[in-house]
């Protein structure tokens, strides 16, 4: 069972929660003041507050339901207003300024990831305003057990409430959760910008997907026991790095976790050998 989380307050999170319950058949129920929409093989959930915040959400609401995957359904915000559906693991490195806590990180999803991101390429043509990518990384919650991962619309109001971008992300929700495939290659991610322009690449056109992704800004904070923590959360050996940007002191690091047993790609190389 796969549960959609939405906040109450995101208006893109509502849309995608919207076109899911047109889609789907549902029966809704009251729990101690959360509000559930069940199905068969996926569940809504309506929160109060940010979704950032839910720490811990899912040790709270396994009291009512029994899922093992979360879908975090929301908006995404950026200064510079581009219109883009995107996914992302949340976790925080050096400091928790939106929500969960520092050097801490939830359990990633990147099979549900993967099998979305490959059915929203299917739908672009549908915006073609739009792109697709990936972010690395980045806010709370943290203290989330469950796999799971955010399922973004942005960058305006304008695209949080655009039906059009919204059943596209509920259809590929939908067909992500319905999906068989479940033998992706599955790593870590080192380098590159916080929209991860090769993650994306390789998200999208080769076998591989991506649990934890550390951008390029956090490599001053990163350790080798952080790496190894993202390793296991993620349940992967396999690091793929950004090449182009990754400093020697990164370079010493990856190479200690080698030793370790532990697989070192160069997304070059993941580009070029695991294509689908």
């Amino acid at each position: 069972m796969h549960l959609v989380v939405v906040s109450k307050q995101d208006v893109a999170g509502l849309n995608i929660r919207d076109n899911l319950l047109s889609l789907v058949d549902f029966d809704k129920r009251k729990v101690e003041g959360f509000e559930f929409y069940e199905g068969e093989k996926i569940s809504i959930i309506e929160i109060e507050g940010p979704l950032i915040y839910s720490d811990y959400l899912d040790e709270k609401l396994k009291k009512y339901l029994d899922f093992s995957r979360i879908i975090f359904a929301s908006r995404h915000r950026s200064k510079d207003g581009r219109k883009i559906f995107t996914v992302h693991v949340s976790g925080n490195i050096a400091t928790a300024d939106f929500g969960g806590r520092k050097f801490s990180l939830a359990e990633p999803d990147p099979i549900t990831m993967k099998n979305y991101v490959l059915a929203l390429k299917e739908r672009l043509d549908r915006k073609p305003e739009f792109e697709f990518t990936m972010e690395v990384t980045h806010h709370g919650p943290s203290e989330i057990s469950t796999p799971s991962a955010f399922y973004e619309i942005g960058s305006t109001e304008e695209e949080w409430r655009d039906e059009t971008a919204g059943l596209i992300v509920a259809e590929s929700i939908l067909t992500a959760i319905n999906s068989k495939r479940d033998d992706w290659d599955v790593a870590v991610s080192i380098g590159g910008t916080h929209y991860a322009p090769r993650q994306t690449e390789i998200i999208l056109g080769t076998t591989f997907t991506f649990g934890h992704s550390f951008a390029k800004y956090t490599f001053p904070h990163l350790t080798k026991e952080f790496i190894l923590k993202a390793l296991e959360v993620t349940k992967t050996n396999t690091i793929v790095i950004d090449e182009k940007s990754t400093t020697s002191d990164i370079k010493a690091m990856l190479s200690e976790i080698s030793n370790l047993g532990y697989k070192i790609l160069k997304s070059k190389e993941v580009k070029r050998d695991f294509k689908l």
